[in-house]
């Protein structure tokens, strides 16, 4: 096989030549002889950047403006006779302004050709401008692998286009000479360095005794070539030591290159996440959400340890938290000796009197004041059983991959595991588990084609270590070199052609932390997370090495959706996973979330003319009147329609684990949409169980009488369900009563009469408030009103545009409705003008929801009690789910 490649992508194209176009007007220098040594044969042959600062400041800027970039603003200005240079060295001259730095950024979301393009642009900057020297900087032998793997693939591609090529090479202390060719050659230099290659006094590089170099340092002959530095990954680079290292090379300019930039300097180009997905320049991603679903487990799960100087120990730990709606969620948590689990977890009564009691950071342990001692690296059955069902699923996901594209397509999977000694070992528990669902699913009839495969051929495994001098390679199960091991790094780190071939039967790879940036194969189809705490790495991390589209046997990309597809086998609910992804893109501010208020931005609202007109008075005196409300529990009614919802409707899973598909899709603003396929089950343990007072808590949590509690449980037809899962039964039953209870309350129990007393208009007096959320207006009782979200910012802009709306206001937040779920704040009241001329006086509340019965039980139970208050007003009142005028009737 042979890798091919296409000239004219246009976003690559976009990316070269964005970073080109910065020196446009620089014209070509050509190579100079700069400083020559002491006793050297020959000079040193320099790179030459000959461009007015301000020219360099106007290209970028309008470089930005093209790409959609917020233009940058940081700069430098002469004013004065001083003589200043960049951060990078570079003089500018009196009167000139210029970028306060010379690095720039290019964001490339992983698998879209990051490599291709600052090769590409290296070649480019060689054409237009002359400039020869070039050091591809990278943090880690991985990264460093797979840029000279591309550069391989892409040579005679690159010549081809360019009718020209460059020399390259890693640096290679061993090897110096290639370092003096790098600095006196004429032609085009390419050298790859690891930044620990030169980050230390010790090494080699910066060392004055080597007569090679005449008694100079050969990082100083590197310096006075005045390279042009592209970095790779320059996230994992911004250590003060990798910084002034760095510095020491003196680079024209840099380049950083990375779809994960924790720092951005003059930003020129940027392939979003969202951007790639949706011009299919990445796989889609498929979702397996593999997890315990058994609510009887007591769920105490230590993360991290946490120590700082100074201070006592904590933990990172996962509790089981309580939610409003009888809902429970795994929550992760920071908690310090004394802290009670019960209040930490919202009142769950798994935790009831249970204290945190001690905290062991040397010996990695903690002791609850029940006696219970917890560790970080506790393995339990509940483990092997998650481990196994992701293990099975990936493979089974593997073969049906394999059989849909045929003999086209070769198909890896990728585990990231928990632990290098869970695997390099022949009795390993993920190696065994492995072996045995791989045995056991290529006996399956629809899988024949595996069936005569020797299983110990078809998976390997790559762990990097630490050498001795500081470079990451690989190791064996006895941490030795073997011919093994040295193959298995071979075919994983450089021969992807053959890793793709069917000839050789690997397609199963087992790696702990090395394969992160840097390495990626675009026939990675299915990547499986089994690991037992949380991960070093992001959810964009991991799927990043699979993203890349694939290649087929011929070398060619294949850019079909319905085959594009990268299945993540998570050890975490779907909507756990999904949460978390969505969460990494916010952070990274790829979701385009609302911008921050600034706080120097301010406006006063203030009272209108519109307050004293007639239309408004009438409105007011209508809906400005308090209530009282009383309640009245029909408890026959409570426990008859308790008992025949239990007995028609409950519905309690048996104790499993619960396997999620779905697809992770984007939406206009790049959030992440759920859309889930199908749900199964999976092996789960069989465990006992402790019943407890069932009729107390039951009884607590819903509020009503032991009495009431057990006529409810004497009339259930289906009591069994609760020796199958006890705490899934309790939870139901209680969630079953509060909704019967709370909407007999409402509908049957809730009056509301007449107090006497109103609000008052002094609710409308002027405030201040951000700017950025609110909008001006012309006809309400205030110059302004508030919005919460673009929904109510365009409702509100209907109203005010609408001729019939004679007045509206947002009711202010002292408005409040007593009702028995808390208070409640209606959202606006309205005058509308009839065709006819008669006035409708109205309360609206504005929930832009498909549907309403799906809004949180509290927030619906208090809609529904404003709903009676105002009919007991005899006002207008309803619950809109859109920003038309369609509901102001």
């Amino acid at each position: 096989m042979k890798f091919k490649f296409q000239k004219n992508l246009e976003y690559q194209k976009e990316a070269v030549d964005s970073v080109v176009g910065l020196f446009e007007g620089m014209g070509v220098v050509k190579n100079s002889a700069g400083f020559q040594f002491q006793n050297a044969p020959s000079s040193v042959v320099q790179n030459t950047l000959n461009i007015d600062k301000n020219l360099l400041l106007s290209n970028l800027r309008r470089i930005q403006k093209e790409n959609g970039i917020e233009v940058s603003d940081d700069y430098l200005s002469i004013q004065d006779g001083s003589i200043l240079t960049t951060e990078d060295g570079i003089p500018i001259s009196l009167g000139q302004s210029g970028p306060k730095s010379l690095d720039f950024s290019v964001e490339m979301e992983t698998g879209t050709g990051k490599t291709y393009v600052y090769l590409r642009t290296i070649l480019e900057l060689y054409q237009k401008y002359g400039l020869t020297k070039f050091i591809i900087l990278v943090p880690s032998v991985a990264i460093r692998e797979g840029v000279l793997k591309t550069i391989e693939q892409t040579k005679e591609h690159f010549r081809d286009l360019y009718n020209t090529g460059f020399s390259y090479f890693s640096y290679d202390s061993k090897k110096l000479s290639r370092v003096r060719d790098f600095a006196q050659s004429t032609e085009v230099q390419v050298m790859i360095m690891t930044i620990q290659s030169f980050n230390s006094d010790t090494n080699i590089l910066r060392q004055d005794n080597l007569d090679r170099f005449y008694g100079e340092r050969p990082i100083d002959i590197i310096a006075e070539t005045k390279p042009v530095i592209v970095m790779d990954e320059p996230q994992n680079m911004e250590s003060e030591l990798a910084q002034s290292a760095v510095e020491y090379l003196k680079p024209l300019f840099k380049l950083r290159y990375s779809a994960t930039h924790k720092s951005v300097h003059n930003l020129v180009y940027r392939l979003s996440p969202v951007d790639a997905y949706r011009q299919g320049l990445v796989k889609k991603i498929a979702v397996y959400g593999i997890k315990e679903d058994n609510p009887n487990d007591f769920i105490f799960k230590i993360k991290e340890f946490v120590t700082e100087i100074g201070k006592n120990p904590q933990i990172k730990a996962v509790l089981e938290i309580k939610e409003s709606g009888e809902e429970y969620r795994q929550k992760e948590m920071k908690l310090s000796a004394g802290d009670s689990l019960f209040r930490k977890s919202k009142n769950n009564d798994k935790y009831v009197d249970l204290v945190l009691e001690n905290i062991d950071a040397k010996k990695q342990l903690v002791e609850l004041s029940n006696g219970s001692i917890y560790q970080t690296d506790k393995f339990d059955e509940d483990k092997e059983v998650v481990f196994r069902t992701q293990i099975k699923e990936t493979i089974k996901a593997h073969f049906q991959k394999q059989q849909e594209v045929g003999e086209s397509i070769k198909v890896l999977s990728l585990f990231f595991i928990d632990k290098v000694d869970n695997y390099i070992h022949s009795d390993s528990l993920i190696r065994q588990l492995f072996n045995e669902e791989f045995a056991l699913l290529a006996q399956h009839k629809n899988y024949k084609n595996w069936g005569g495969v020797d299983v110990s051929s078809v998976h390997r495994g790559y762990f990097a270590s630490k050498k001795v001098k500081g470079e990451v390679e690989y190791k064996d199960s006895t941490g030795r070199e073997s011919k093994e091991d040295r193959e298995t790094f071979n075919l994983i780190m450089k021969d992807k052609e053959r890793l793709l071939s069917f000839s050789e039967s690997v397609s199963f790879i087992f790696s702990h932390s090395a394969l992160r940036e840097g390495w990626d194969n675009p026939n990675i189809f299915q990547i499986c997370t089994l690991r037992e705490t949380n991960s070093p790495f992001t959810k964009r991390q991991q799927i990043g090495r699979g993203l890349r589209l694939p290649v087929n046997c011929e070398g060619n990309r294949v850019y079909d959706p319905e085959i594009n597809v990268l299945t993540v086998v998570a050890n975490e609910s779907y909507e756990e996973y999904a949460r978390s992804l969505q969460q990494e893109f916010i952070d990274a501010g790829y979701k385009n979330p609302p911008k921050p208020v600034d706080p120097r931005k301010k406006v006063t609202i203030k009272t209108t003319n519109y307050i004293n007109s007639e239309e408004f008075k009438e409105l007011w005196e209508k809906i400005s009147k308090k209530t009282k409300y009383k309640l009245e529990l029909f408890t026959k009614d409570v426990v008859e329609n308790s008992v025949a919802d239990i007995n028609e409707n409950l519905s309690v899973a048996s104790t499993a684990l619960v396997i999620e598909r779905g697809i992770i899709d984007f939406d206009g603003n790049g959030n992440v949409n759920q859309v889930r396929e199908s749900t199964g089950v999976g092996y789960s343990a069989k465990k006992a169980v402790k019943i407890g007072d069932v009729i107390s808590r039951v009884a607590l949590e819903t509020g009503l009488t032991r009495k009431t509690i057990l006529d409810i449980f004497s009339r259930i037809d289906n009591l069994e369900l609760i020796l199958e899962n006890t705490e899934g039964f309790i939870r139901e039953v209680i969630k079953i009563i509060k909704i019967n209870l709370n909407n007999i309350l409402i509908n049957k129990g809730l009056k509301y009469t007449p107090t006497g007393d109103v609000w008052e208009l002094n609710l409308f007096d002027n405030f201040e408030t951000f700017e950025s959320k609110v909008l001006r207006v012309k006809r309400s009782v205030q110059t302004h009103v508030t919005f919460d979200s673009d929904g109510e910012r365009k409702f509100a802009e209907n109203l005010d545009s609408l001729p019939s709306v004679k007045v509206f206001t947002k009711l202010p937040f002292g408005f409040r409705v007593d009702t028995p779920f808390g208070e409640y704040n209606p959202d606006w009241a309205v005058v509308k003008e009839t065709d006819t001329g008669d006035k409708l006086y109205l309360v609206r509340e504005t929930k832009f929801v498909d549907d309403l019965e799906n809004l949180r039980p509290s927030e619906k139970n208090k809609i529904k009690s404003g709903k009676k208050h105002f009919k007991a007003l005899g006002v207008n009142f309803k619950a809109v789910q859109k920003v038309d005028m369609s509901d102001l009737e």
